[in-house]
């Protein structure tokens, strides 16, 4: 069987192999013998989508239109005279590649309209037939819905497949039966969870089945997943070592730099220092402000919320195996280990300053209450801290609010030039952070065309066709590549013609005397950069020539400008944090606080939450920073910009 010819749908380096072989094929088929075998006319069947091709169409010396006719004619001579318990004994010794290709001719070549309800049963029962090749084909989904719902309902594990149907953050290449009741669909639920062997990806799912499903899930049953989950992790880690990583920050004297890194060791473990001599000695609310900036990092040089990042890259080998919800907010495992150091790092200095009797909530009041007005003469914000010696707990309930005031108060000074405070007590309904403006008209660029993103994934990611060459060692990106020096003999042959096709004839590289690689257009490849690793850019930082670059994309097509306080990808982790408005996997701490949802847990977790809303405020005060910095500095221009 391993010398048979199989079609694999899109740009598969398997079809280099066979392409060389369907010429020889044709010329060796018979096709005036009668006596083919069903493995025989699904090998055909598969030549026939490689005489599809272009290839073929541009390179080929026979008549394609009319060797197609032929072929397919061969394969409906075949079946012509065959019912599908015909071909009971020859199914089941197909190549298993074949079996897809069968459903596929069934419906093709018209097996569907000869095969009534009964008879399809009948060959699901006596063959046990994997119903998952039967969802492949939308005509036999309509035709047989009642028996494959049937079928599917009596196996608790095919729940599996309805769980990638309907909560796969990707299209599905298969169909469902429609009709299921959501009684139907919670009992099936129910005993998926009971499974022993239950997979515990889909577990996780289901026990954040978003109520946005066209099928609901009742809390109970949510709450069976949640709970055989942990059963299962619980087992799985129980007296096992695994393996492991951890993130340590800390304070240490007298370092020659404010903060230090230590490279990870055979453990994956890495360590932060931060120079605690600089910390004592620097304790002014401006400056335990900027730390947040200029030391911890916490926004970039471009604007850039150093927590999140694009999404975009296809991320470690976990990251694509693992199962993505439909509605769930992308933990790929570069965002888990970014999240994990900010946290910590938040952490520690909350307590650092907690010890030197500094609350961190005081420190941000200060922003908006005292030094916008000392700072730019603005005094239209207020912020009340909540009170310190009060619980977590407490101190969350008292925080939100104030967090929803200050969106407020900053939507109103957008839209009218200052905060006034009858307005601002008429108006009870909160602020959608989504939708307040920013002060400017053109603030973030994002990418504007799938095209654009393909473009950068081909040379940024470190898994795409061009990311392996023959003469190097490793997977990194094609750009970093280039800027240690490669040449274009050092890829394999079909990787050369990618490169010369839609890099080299559209003028993106060149060659040098030495014949390496390099980008005719490195500040724009850079921009790309940026942009691609996290999802947008604010403006606000970009010099003269930087700013008419961004200016002839967006003319191109190729980016587009936003206008919100908060980029895209902040407001999503806005929202993965606060409430459930968009992911159903997310904290909403917001939510459970105010609606007394967390009223007990243990006091470490309550400590747990505030530091995350913490993180969001500081969001919020950098963010609001930002945009008044901008406005003085438009109107006293004395900062140089990147």
């Amino acid at each position: 069987m391993e010398n048979r010819i199989k079609y694999f749908e899109g740009n598969d380096w398997a079809d280099n192999f066979y392409l060389a072989s369907i010429t020889d094929f044709m010329k060796e088929f018979d096709f005036e013998n009668q006596l083919h075998s069903l493995g025989d006319i699904i090998e055909l069947y598969n030549v026939l989508k490689y005489l599809s091709l272009p290839y073929f169409e541009n390179n080929s010396t026979y008549e394609i239109d009319n060797l197609k006719k032929e072929v397919r004619k061969t394969i409906g001579y075949y079946f012509s005279d065959k019912r599908l318990v015909d071909l009971t004994e020859e199914y089941n010794i197909l190549y298993r590649l074949y079996i897809e290709d069968f459903w596929e001719i069934f419906v093709d070549f018209n097996l569907v309209k000869k095969t009534t309800v009964p008879d399809l049963d009948d060959f699901i029962n006596q063959n046990d037939i994997n119903i998952y090749y039967l969802l492949k084909q939308e005509r036999i989904c309509d035709k047989y819905g009642s028996i494959i719902k049937s079928h599917l309902l009596k196996s608790p594990s095919y729940f599996e497949w309805f769980i990638k149907k309907y909560d796969s953050d990707s299209a599905s290449d298969y169909y469902f039966p429609t009709k299921f009741s959501n009684q139907e669909i919670n009992d099936w639920a129910r005993r998926y969870c009971e499974l022993e062997e239950a997979n515990a990806n889909y577990l996780l799912q289901l026990s954040n089945w978003s109520a946005q499903h066209e099928y609901k899930i009742n809390d109970p049953i949510i709450l069976k997943a949640k709970q055989a989950y942990e059963k299962f992790i619980t087992q799985s880690f129980e007296g096992e070592a695994g393996l492991s990583w951890a993130i340590r920050v800390s304070f240490k004297k007298d370092l020659k730099n404010i903060f230090e890194y230590k490279e990870p060791d055979d453990k994956l473990d890495f360590e932060v220092y931060f120079n605690k001599n600089w910390f004592d000695e620097e304790q002014e609310y401006p400056t335990i402000l900027n730390n947040f900036i200029y030391v911890f990092g916490f926004l970039s040089k471009f604007g850039h919320f150093s927590l999140i990042s694009s999404g975009y890259a296809s991320g470690s080998m976990m990251d694509m195996i693992a199962t993505r919800s439909k509605y769930g907010y992308k933990l790929s495992t570069e965002f888990n280990s970014k999240n994990a150091l900010y946290k910590l790092v938040l952490a520690l200095y909350h307590d650092y300053l907690s010890y030197h009797d500094i609350d961190l909530e005081e420190v941000l009041s200060y922003c908006f209450n005292i030094l916008f007005k000392e700072e730019f003469n603005n005094d239209n914000f207020f912020f009340t801290p909540s009170n310190a010696k009060n619980s977590y707990y407490e101190r969350s309930k008292s925080l939100i609010p104030e967090m929803d005031s200050i969106l407020k108060q900053f939507d109103l000074y957008q839209q009218h030039g200052e905060v006034d405070a009858d307005l601002f007590e008429l108006q009870s309904k909160n602020t959608n952070y989504r939708d307040i403006k920013s002060l400017e008209d053109k603030k973030y660029i994002y990418f504007n065309s799938n095209e654009i993103k393909s473009f950068c994934q081909l040379i940024f990611d470190n898994q795409t066709a061009i990311s392996f060459p023959e003469k190097k060692k490793g997977a990194i990106s094609f750009y970093e590549y280039v800027n240690v020096g490669i040449q274009l003999s050092d890829f394999f042959e079909p990787q050369q013609k990618i490169i010369v096709d839609l890099l080299e004839k559209k003028q993106i590289i060149g060659y040098s005397v030495v014949n390496q690689i390099y980008f005719k257009n490195l500040q724009l490849i850079k921009l790309y950069k940026l942009v691609w690793e996290h999802g947008y850019c604010s403006i606000f930082y970009m010099n003269d020539q930087l700013l008419k670059l961004i200016e002839s994309e967006v003319s191109k097509g190729n980016l587009k400008y936003g206008n919100t306080l908060f980029s895209e990808q902040e407001s999503d982790y806005i929202s993965f944090i606060m409430d459930n408005k968009k992911y159903n996997n997310g904290l909403s701490i917001r939510n459970k606080i105010t609606h007394g949802s967390f009223a007990k847990k243990k006091l470490y977790q309550y400590k747990e939450y505030y530091l995350e809303l913490l993180m969001i405020q500081i969001l919020y005060t950098l963010k609001i920073n930002e945009e008044i910095t901008y406005q003085d500095v438009k109107r006293n221009p004395r900062l140089i910009k990147c």
